[in-house]
């Protein structure tokens, strides 16, 4: 019995159409897996230039110490070779400029530029040992917090490293911060006021502020506020750090609270340097590190990816 034309016709058609729609789903799975597949390259690119970027920063930050020790020798003998051949007669020791109290310098490493600059900790807010009015400044001028949330996040940090405020524990030694992101666990502290502060504070030294040698973008972030701590700073000299004396003065008995002084004090001695580093690759992505370096070994103890966001006050990019 021979079929009607008319049914072969349309078991060809839905023959044709099942398989447009064969082709079209193919195709909408191999658009979908190129799709995926261009995200998961872009984020191994994004991972290998932050690896890229970190580790040319800490290396710079090893070379710049480097380079800032041999400095002063480097510009006496540039003198000195100056003298001569203009023929004036050396003496003094070559280097009667006063150093300033950052020092930078540019490198290129296989295509790849690096601005870095060096500061010391105290150039930064002390989680430790800052007073309870450089606290509140920068939870307020950097912070973009109010007047009276900025005077308690203060003093809920300062109860917070002397264990105050319920926050102590009988059973353990405390040292104050380790490291800044415990700022997070502070009472009243918000994740956006953390977000704008966390880059401009230390928790490694028991050191004052010093403005005069602080980042650019924190001098202009307190303004004429910061210029005049600088100045003020700088015709007195170093100032005296009001945080609490952590040398081991007890009857000699060995208790957890002379432990915890112990290794405060010892913390408290070691110098740390903050080397700020901008990273630019020869694919143009540009970032930015702090390197904490500390020793006469020079031991990176922590690297920091700077977000370079607005200030809260400061009106900066």
């Amino acid at each position: 019995m021979k079929r009607c034309p008319s049914l072969r016709g349309r078991d060809r058609g839905f023959a044709i159409a099942l398989l447009m729609w064969m082709i079209a789903g193919m195709s909408l799975l191999v658009t979908a897996v190129i799709h995926f597949a261009r995200d998961d390259i872009a984020l191994a690119e994004q991972r290998l230039n932050e690896a890229r970027s970190e580790a040319i920063a800490r290396g710079v930050a090893l070379m710049i110490l480097r380079d800032e020790v041999l400095a002063p020798f480097q510009a006496q003998t540039e003198k000195r070779e100056s003298d001569v051949r203009r023929g004036n007669s050396i003496s003094g020791s070559g280097n009667d400029q006063a150093r300033t109290t950052v020092f930078t310098k540019r490198y290129e490493i296989g295509g790849h530029t690096a601005v870095a600059t060096v500061h010391p900790a105290s150039a930064y807010v002390s989680l430790n040992g800052g007073s309870n009015e450089e606290l509140r400044r920068l939870f307020s001028v950097i912070g973009g917090a109010g007047q009276s949330e900025a005077g308690a996040l203060a003093s809920a940090v300062m109860d917070y490293r002397n264990q105050g405020g319920g926050n102590a524990d009988k059973n353990r030694p405390f040292s104050g911060f380790i490291s800044r992101e415990e700022l997070l666990v502070v009472g009243g502290m918000t994740k956006t006021v953390y977000d704008r502060v966390k880059d401009y504070v230390q928790p490694f030294e028991f050191s004052s502020l010093d403005m005069a040698s602080a980042p650019s973008r924190m001098k202009q972030g307190y303004g004429q506020a910061g210029e005049a701590a600088a100045t003020q700073q700088a015709g007195q000299g170093q100032q005296k750090n009001d945080r609490a004396d952590f040398s081991s003065t007890n009857d000699g008995r060995v208790t957890f609270e002379s432990i915890g002084r112990e290794r405060s004090a010892s913390i408290s001695s070691n110098r740390f340097t903050a080397v700020e580093v901008d990273v630019v690759l020869q694919n143009t992505n540009a970032s930015k590190y702090r390197i904490w370096v500390t020793g006469a070994e020079r031991n990176i103890v922590r690297s920091e990816r700077v977000h370079l966001k607005g200030l809260a006050r400061g009106g900066l990019l």
